[in-house]
């Protein structure tokens, strides 16, 4: 695989920031879609300034072989969802469809995807589980993401999708499938089933692999996570330092029944079944696809870190 001319919108972000850097390791050229100046990115990296949500500059696309769409909003709120998430997507592929219609998409989608009940318990999670349908009972990103990859999909472009897992590194190591903490206290809410994690430079790299290779499809999904995924019991002992209360997440089940039905949407994400089911229910997850098409290696391991750290969510 020759030097690429890859596009990254979203490359000012965490996971952006990686992505870049992978790209320069692996000898591509790197075009940095950012809604402003950022001086932490290499100077080799041309830089385009747009809002997405807004339309790209009329040349932001000229010679790019593929783009890797990161750029997305990490809320819940339905308004700005709409705008930087699909809305973003939306003028994205409009723009690739225009000026760089032979140019590979790649996007970071989530993990977040599936169904809350579309495995039994403890079986595993791969490509072929099917989506989440009842869309009202999830919480906006969720919903959103669906929505970037019925987009994508639609858009009749050469197309990846990558469902990535919550993303960590050394310094950032809480997500939402663990449960709640208050300051040094956690609750934990279920202590089987793995934890759906992927350490940053791991996503960036399978994305920047993503780039360099055709789909066998119009559009093709992958999962991304760690191959060897800890349990929550495990993600737990080596994460957390302070009061453990355990949970069942199956004696909230009745209580986010009632609330879900009472005040519908406005529950949180934990008092809403589909939510908990998904972010809870003890299941594994497969990577063996990606690992297959892309030839990706995870390189970096959960529980290479020598200090525990509170973290925060993801």
């Amino acid at each position: 695989m020759g030097a690429l001319t890859i596009a990254i919108t979203g490359a000012s972000g965490f996971l952006g920031k990686a992505c870049v850097t992978a790209a320069l390791e692996r000898g591509h050229r790197v075009r940095a879609l950012v809604r402003c100046e950022d001086a932490s990115l290499p100077e080799t990296v041309d830089i385009v300034i747009c809002d997405l949500a807004d339309g790209l500059p009329a040349d932001a696309l000229l010679g790019v072989d593929a783009v890797i769409h990161i750029a997305a909003a990490m809320s819940n709120d339905p308004a700005i969802l709409a705008r930087d998430t699909t809305q973003a997507t939306a003028k994205l592929v409009d723009a690739i469809k225009h000026d760089a219609s032979h140019a590979r998409l790649v996007l970071a989608s989530s993990i977040a995807v599936y169904d809350a009940f579309g495995t039994v318990e403890n079986g595993t999670v791969d490509e072929s589980t099917p989506l989440e349908t009842d869309l009202v009972k999830r919480e906006g990103y969720t919903r959103a993401k669906l929505v970037q990859e019925r987009q994508t999909q639609d858009a009749n472009l050469s197309t990846w999708a990558l469902r990535i897992g919550a993303l960590y590194d050394d310094t950032r190591l809480w997500n939402a499938h663990i449960g709640p903490r208050l300051g040094s206290v956690l609750f934990s809410l279920s202590r089987s089933g793995q934890a759906p994690i992927c350490h940053v430079q791991n996503a960036a790299d399978a994305l920047v692999l993503a780039a360099e290779t055709e789909p066998k499809g119009a559009f093709e999904t992958l999962n991304i996570v760690e191959d060897t995924l800890p349990t929550r019991a495990e993600f737990i002992a080596q994460v957390h330092n302070g009061l453990h209360v355990k949970l069942s997440w199956r004696l909230l089940m009745p209580l986010a029944t009632f609330t879900e039905a009472i005040v519908g949407a406005r529950a949180p994400g934990l008092l809403r079944p589909r939510v908990l089911a998904a972010r809870m229910r003890p299941v594994r997850y497969s990577n063996e696809l990606a690992k297959r098409q892309l030839g990706w290696v995870p390189s970096a391991r959960f529980g290479s870190a020598t200090s525990k750290t509170k973290g925060r969510p993801l």
